[in-house]
């Protein structure tokens, strides 16, 4: 994963960086990586020359879609304070477990 500052936030993407080299030799992989929704940076003496990212499916059914999320979501009631991620240290507890 790759750490950066996003409006004073510090947020991971799944990015990895790779050499030119280390990406003709494990051009596969990387593609596997891809597959999964990792984009991949490649570099060359130090400088990015290309990246790699997941295709955007542009088949995606919306409308079965749609109609399984609200067979699925059939008695759910959301209540706002129930959200871990609105808790006071939500933020720092985020941030801290991937510091290690």
């Amino acid at each position: 994963m790759t750490r950066c500052t996003l409006g004073g936030n510090i947020v991971y993407m799944n990015t990895i960086r790779v050499s030119a080299t280390a990406a003709r030799n494990n051009f596969f992989d990387l593609l596997d990586k891809v597959a999964i929704g990792v984009s991949v940076v490649i570099e060359k003496d130090k400088k990015t020359v290309a990246y790699m990212a997941p295709m955007t499916r542009k088949d995606t059914k919306y409308k079965g879609l749609t109609k399984a999320l609200h067979a699925a979501a059939k008695g759910f009631v959301y209540v706002k304070r129930d959200n871990p991620l609105r808790k006071p240290g939500a933020m720092k507890f985020l941030t801290d477990r991937h510091t290690a």
